[in-house]
């Protein structure tokens, strides 16, 4: 008995086993179709300038696959897209631009939501814009170059927004640059090209914060070229002593050319200077000069970043005298200037650059970190009457070459108190007998003397006539000449050096200017060698 009773519960275990697999494979079959898809994942991604290729994984009961292009979040669908792949890839795009991608499984009856994938940005379009660095932005203006193409314009762009299209000329792409104009200062811009309507690539920029000038201010450089050439006449400058009488600044536009005409007469203090630029120095064509009217009582004169240069109607050319003209000749007798400053100025191709030729007074005249070339018999400075007062000169940081004097203060009466020439640069200067460097006959410079850390190259005669002075105690010291440079000496008939000319105290190098400096025929006189670099001469040529 106990064997059949064994023998019928496994029977009976075997049937209740079958009943719950029968039951459960019954279950299943009632469950149907899934009430959903899987989204895709994308797995891989590749772009270029104008196309972005996308690759997901498939899934099972996904019979395709639709995908969205966007770059607003999906508020405006691009383009949609389907395919029974797994890799699809969107052409024809924007350079440099955000995509919105996102992608969903499409099933016979399902489908899946959608994935989106991360913003895909475009590359660039390979320009040949070139980088804009800080020494081309200033805080209206943008300097803009290219190289190997010519462009049919420039478009800058303001936050998305059109700020301004400039159509370029054929003189623009011979250039390779534009400056575009009238900016805001202090503010974000891209500047994009285009060739026959197509993009070209971009580059970005921004400008500077505006040039602050003391006092009143007269901001010339917003006109035209054409309005700026004239603006600087006599007119001009007397309405200034009207509506300025206690001064003004006067800024002008960096590039552009002035015309200095006639002679200018002063009755008002003024500072002249070129604002921010990206086209150098304002230029001032000058067929005249600047004077002081009889009387005239004025305060400071200042010169800042000009160019002063040879006029059409008075070529270089003209003669040996450059067309005979000065920058400031001052006329007008009992006249008055407390000072008269030269700062970073290049001057070239005159007469001379300041002669006072009647009894004035110009208390102070300064010269600091100058280019002057190509002067005259009249020099840089001439005190050329002996009712002249001026109470001190000073020439520092500057290069001087190819002039017939730098300094001559024999005919004023009226002692000189201070005289400096501190890190010069002097080449080819210093004329015939009877003309020195400094002339500073009858001046005891009862304040101040001195002559340092210059360096001088060969004169325009054989020798070079020094200086002269009538101080004791002129301080020379720290000065270098080239092999080339040769100092006269004034002897006796007896050979004993008369004293009436001295030659500046110098150290001399063994090796001429040619050798010293970079390229004297193309007015470099960079320095390399270590008696000179960082010590001696202009700093400009360090």
């Amino acid at each position: 008995m106990k064997y059949k009773t064994n023998k019928i519960s496994w029977l009976s275990l075997a049937a209740i086993i079958f009943t719950l697999i029968y039951s459960g494979c019954k279950e299943d079959d009632d469950l149907g179709m899934a009430d959903r898809l899987f989204r895709p994942i994308i797995s891989d991604t590749s772009y270029g300038g104008t196309w972005i290729r996308l690759v997901w994984d498939k899934y099972a009961s996904a019979n395709s696959y639709q995908l969205q292009l966007s770059t607003d979040t999906f508020q405006t669908i691009l383009s949609e897209v389907e395919t029974d792949t797994t890799f699809y890839r969107f052409d024809n795009l924007e350079y440099d631009t955000d995509y919105f991608i996102r992608i969903k499984s499409i099933g016979e009856t399902l489908e899946s939501d959608y994935f989106e994938n991360d913003i895909i940005r475009t590359s660039d379009y390979p320009t040949k814009l070139e980088n804009i660095t800080s020494s081309d932005v200033i805080d209206t203006q943008v300097k803009v170059k290219w190289t190997d193409v010519s462009y049919d314009s420039l478009v800058v762009m303001s936050a998305d927004t059109v700020f301004k299209t400039v159509v370029l000329t054929e003189t623009n792409n011979t250039d390779k640059q534009v400056i575009i104009k009238a900016l805001t200062a202090e503010s974000d811009y891209v500047v994009k090209a285009y060739l026959d309507g197509g993009y070209q690539g971009k580059k970005s920029f921004s400008t500077i914060a505006p040039q602050v000038f003391d006092g009143d201010v007269l901001d010339l450089r917003g006109y035209s070229d054409e309005e700026s050439y004239s603006m600087l006449n006599q007119t001009f400058f007397d309405q200034l002593a009207i509506d300025y009488p206690n001064g003004v600044t006067i800024v002008l536009s960096g590039g552009t050319k002035y015309e200095l005409s006639g002679g200018i007469g002063i009755t008002s203090p003024f500072s002249l200077v070129t604002g921010y630029t990206v086209n150098g120095k304002a230029i001032i064509e000058v067929n005249g000069n600047f004077d002081l009217p009889a009387s005239a009582t004025v305060g400071n004169v200042y010169f800042e970043s000009l160019a002063f240069t040879d006029h059409p109607n008075k070529p270089k050319t003209t003669d040996s005298n450059y067309g005979g003209t000065y920058v400031m000749n001052i006329s007008g007798s009992g006249s008055s200037l407390d000072s008269l400053l030269f700062e970073d100025c290049d001057i070239r191709y005159k007469r001379g650059v300041l002669r006072i030729k009647t009894g004035a007074t110009v208390k102070a005249i300064s010269f600091n970190n100058c280019f002057i070339d190509s002067i005259s018999g009249y020099g840089v400075v001439n005190l050329d009457n002996s009712g002249v007062i001026t109470n001190s000169i000073s020439l520092t940081n500057s290069t001087i070459s190819h002039t017939y004097l730098i300094v001559r203060a024999d005919k004023a009466s009226n002692p000189l108190q201070s005289f400096v020439a501190s890190n010069l640069t002097i080449y080819k200067s210093g004329g015939t007998t009877g003309t020195y460097l400094f002339d500073l006959k009858n001046h005891p410079l009862t304040e101040k003397g001195e002559i340092s850390n210059c360096i001088f190259g060969p004169g325009a005669a054989e020798t070079l006539n020094g200086y002269r002075s009538a101080s004791s105690t002129i301080k020379i010291q720290n000065n270098y000449r080239t092999s080339d440079c040769v100092w006269t000496y004034n002897v006796d008939a007896n050979g004993v050096p008369t004293g009436d000319v001295a030659p500046i105290e110098s150290t001399q190098l063994t090796e001429t200017a040619a050798e010293i400096f970079g390229d004297v025929n193309d007015n470099d006189y960079t320095v390399t060698d270590s008696r000179l670099k960082d010590k001696i001469g202009d700093s400009r040529w360090w």
